[in-house]
C-alpha cells in the first residue's frame, strides 16, 4: 500500500497521493496508539501474517485498541 502512495507522489501526482494518504492516515495513527509493535502485530494477525503474541516486556493491546486498529484497516481497504 505504501508503494501505491509513493509512486504517484514521485511522479508529481500529489492529488492521487493525497487520496491514498487519507486512507492510510487513520491506520498510521492506530498502529501507534499503544507501545509498538503490539498494534502492528495485531494488524498482521488480522491479515493472517503472524500471531498477535508478544514477548515481555510488551503486552497485548486493549480491546478498544483492537477495535480502532480493525476499523482503520477496514477504512484502508485492507480487510
Amino acid at each position: 500500500m505504501l508503494a501505491h502512495f509513493l509512486f504517484p507522489y514521485d511522479k508529481g501526482d500529489f492529488k492521487k497521493a493525497e487520496v491514498i494518504n487519507s486512507y492510510l492516515f487513520a491506520l498510521h495513527q492506530a498502529l501507534f496508539i499503544e507501545s509498538s509493535p503490539s498494534p502492528v502485530k495485531y494488524a498482521a494477525s488480522l491479515l493472517n501474517l503472524s500471531s498477535d503474541e508478544v514477548r515481555l516486556p510488551l503486552v497485548k493491546i486493549t480491546e478498544e485498541t483492537k477495535k480502532t486498529v480493525r476499523s482503520a484497516m477496514v477504512h484502508a481497504n485492507l480487510i
